[in-house]
This record gives structure tokens, C-alpha cells and sequence, in this order.
């Protein structure tokens, strides 16, 4: 039986992720997954690929009131309202994000961290940051192949990809042979699978730490060649909106 093994989200993109056992998914994907992004001085957007150890500051946010923490790796923490100051658009996978740079001590406590200036800016609308679709989708049987392969010297440890929904009770890869269909998640959620996901730098960096730790993607491409990328889980895009919870099944259709 297929079912939700996990929930990732990551309200700051790039930084490290939380586990809801439940989450409301919307027409554009689920609304406290990447809410926020960070920039640098130039405006353009900062993101693991570029500092891997972002992903050592966990942040929690609420979509009403909205409301955020961040908890830095030395034990401190910032928390409170989100209030909105200037205007920004930011590039991000070909689209122009339109948002606002956040008022406060946002951006000091996150420039400190980064070591450069950055800022922390809230996108105007739900659903505007993600990668090339909406919802990423995983099985652990596909990680845990993974760290099976010669060479690696992984743990089967699904952080490393970053799926927001992680499945079980699947074959290895068989994610992969839903391409065009339509997978039912609980007993409200839809979601119809457009394409693999290629993946990049960011999977070499230890979850946890962001230190570059593994060649992720030579092993991938070791038993799974392909001359453009190294695919590894599948996108989805939205068909009908619903509640997912820890647990729930998952049905082909």
C-alpha cells in the first residue's frame, strides 16, 4: 500500500526544512512551502547551489497571522510579525518574482549569518517561488536504491532531495512511470505528474551541515544515464487542491 511516508517544506527557500504532518495544498502548490527567498546585493537570489550552509537555519512560518522564526545553528533565534517595506522582482528559474524586502531584523540577523548582505523578501502571492513546477515527489525505495550503489557512502536520507511529499510502500523508481498521470493522495488531494526532476548541486551537500559530502549526481547518472540531467523524482502540478496528512494512501489513477 502507497502511502505519505513524509512532509518536507521549506518556508525560507534554501534554508533548512520543517515536517508538518499536515499541509493544505493549493492550486500553486502547498502555501508555507518557499513563501520566502533570500537576495543578495546585486538582487539576485541566494540559494544553497551558492552557500550550502543555509540549510543550517531552520525557520518556521504561519500564513495567518502571518508570522515567522528563524533558529540559527549557535542556538539563537528571531522571531515575530512579517511587515512588508519595499518592492522587489527576483529571477528565479526564468520567472520574475514580484515581492517585498521585509522590514525588521531580518536581514541583519541573516546577513551576519551569510557573512554578505542579504535580504529576506516575502513574494507577493503563495505559490510564486518553486523551481520548475509545483510539487516534488519521492519514494524511499528510490533513495534507499541510491545509497546501494557502488561508491556511494550515503545514508538513504530523503533531505538531501527535498521532496515535498516522500512516499512509501513504492518500488524503486516507479515514480518515474507515472509521467502523465494523475496520482490521488488522501482522500482530497490530486495531482497530475508533467516531468522528472533534474537534479543539481544541492544533492551533494549533507542535509544537515551543507558541506559537500557525496558525488550525488555521478552515482545517479552511474544507473540511471541520461544525456541531460541527472533525474531523480518526478514534479507534479495541481489538479485538485486537498489536505495531505502523514499517512495517508496514495492511489495511481
Amino acid at each position: 500500500m502507497r502511502s505519505v511516508k513524509a512532509i518536507h517544506v521549506a518556508p525560507v527557500k534554501s534554508l533548512g526544512l520543517a515536517y508538518p504532518d499536515t499541509v493544505h495544498v493549493a492550486p500553486r502548490g502547498i502555501v508555507e512551502d518557499r513563501r520566502l527567498h533570500l537576495i543578495r546585493s546585486n538582487g539576485k537570489l541566494l540559494t544553497q547551489r551558492e552557500m550550502g550552509h543555509l540549510v543550517q537555519v531552520k525557520s518556521e512560518y504561519c500564513a495567518d497571522p502571518e508570522w515567522l522564526r528563524l533558529s540559527f545553528p549557535d542556538g539563537a533565534s528571531l522571531e515575530g510579525p512579517l511587515v512588508p517595506g519595499e518592492q522587489d522582482v527576483t529571477r528565479i528559474f526564468g520567472r520574475n518574482v514580484p515581492g517585498r524586502v521585509l522590514t525588521g531584523e531580518w536581514s541583519i540577523a541573516l546577513s551576519d549569518f551569510c557573512r554578505e548582505q542579504v535580504s529576506l523578501v516575502r513574494s507577493d502571492r503563495p505559490g510564486q517561488c518553486y523551481d520548475e513546477y509545483p510539487i516534488s515527489v519521492m519514494s524511499q525505495a528510490s533513495v534507499q536504491k541510491l545509497s546501494e550503489q557502488p561508491g556511494s557512502t550515503m545514508t538513504p536520507d530523503s533531505r538531501r532531495f527535498r521532496p515535498n511529499l516522500l512516499l512509501e510502500g513504492c518500488e524503486a523508481h516507479e515514480e518515474d512511470t507515472w509521467l502523465g498521470g494523475l496520482i490521488q493522495i488522501g482522500p482530497e488531494l490530486s495531482l497530475r505528474v508533467v516531468a522528472r526532476d533534474p537534479r543539481c548541486v544541492i544533492t551533494t551537500h549533507d542535509p544537515t551541515t551543507g558541506e559537500q559530502d557525496a558525488d550525488t549526481l555521478r552515482i545517479i547518472l552511474s544507473y540511471r544515464p541520461s544525456p541531460r540531467a541527472a533525474y531523480f523524482g518526478v514534479y507534479g502540478i495541481v489538479e485538485q487542491p486537498g489536505s495531505v496528512s502523514l499517512g495517508d494512501n496514495v492511489t495511481i489513477t
